[in-house]
């Protein structure tokens, strides 16, 4: 198993919480584990983009990773949703499904608290607040993550409130950086049907209608045959069927992209700070802090 942790922002610690974790988890499920460490946000977007052969299976995120002091409540949710947010769009395994995040809260969350909800719209099931914030809840979800249904049930999710919020301003819809990465990893399984279908149910739970139709418009000829031959989710949102589009047309209203031409977002290494020493928010096996 791959994890990548970004669980504190000093690569120098008196009491290393990442070691305390895998120490605690080979000691209960007697598993190998692989692991890198991230030490901000970017660096986590960066790590997974330059991974994308060999791809994480877990990644166990605290969120103080990069807090302020100094910020308010709502400073630190608008921070926490936009990182987490800019995180999922990258996190996906070869199907298209997420890759499973685990998230470490601050001590002043509880399973009620109103950004669960949102965070759980993005994907993200595998939460730990309160008296959960345990080395043995982490241990566990590193070997079994919760699914959705099991998270909708714990914290009490009622899907027909929840709506996803982009970060981007309403005079952008989409990102060209999110567009980007759409088109290119449809185009990199354009010969595989089931996993474009995938791709697109993925879509379709992540974002709103006006930005599905952008990102169809900016398909490839090839691509919307296959989902308008094989997806319902498509089928339900898509405005023309490309099958109608006659040679007689002017100029039917399919965009092609050549993905090899289009220059993405050049990845580095993880970034390690110099030391900065924090008090973990993690309890120990034996219970202290």
């Amino acid at each position: 198993m791959r994890v990548l942790f970004a669980v504190s922002n000093s690569e120098n610690s008196k009491d290393d919480i990442v070691d305390v974790i895998l120490n605690e988890y080979q000691k209960q499920y007697k598993k190998i584990v692989s692991y890198k460490r991230a030490f901000y946000y970017d660096a986590i977007v960066n790590e997974i983009k330059q991974t994308r052969d060999n791809r994480y299976d877990v990644i166990v995120i605290s969120e103080d990773l990069e807090k302020n002091i100094n910020d308010s409540y709502e400073a630190e949710d608008a921070n926490l949703y936009k990182h987490l947010d800019e995180i999922t769009d990258e996190a996906y395994k070869e199907d298209g499904t997420g890759i499973p995040i685990i998230l470490i809260c601050s001590d002043r969350r509880s399973e009620r608290d109103p950004i669960i909800s949102q965070l759980f719209v993005l994907g993200i099931y595998n939460i730990l607040t309160g008296k959960r914030r345990t080395i043995q809840n982490v241990c566990a979800l590193l070997d079994k993550p919760r699914n959705k249904k099991n998270a909708k049930i714990l914290y009490n999710i009622a899907p027909k409130d929840l709506k996803y919020t982009s970060n981007v301003s309403n005079s952008k819809i989409i990102s060209d950086k999110e567009l980007f990465n759409i088109l290119n990893w449809f185009n990199r399984n354009k010969e595989k049907t089931d996993k474009c279908v995938k791709g697109f149910a993925k879509l379709v739970r992540e974002y709103n209608e006006e930005q599905l139709q952008t990102i169809i418009n900016k398909l490839p000829l090839n691509i919307k045959i296959i989902l308008e031959e094989n997806s319902k989710e498509y089928m339900k949102i898509a405005k023309i069927s490309v099958k109608d589009i006659t040679d007689e047309e002017n100029k039917p209203s399919v965009v092609t992209r050549d993905l090899s031409s289009v220059k993405g977002v050049i990845g580095t290494d993880v970034i390690i700070p110099g030391q900065n020493n924090k008090k973990g928010i993690l309890k120990k096996p034996n219970g202290k802090n």
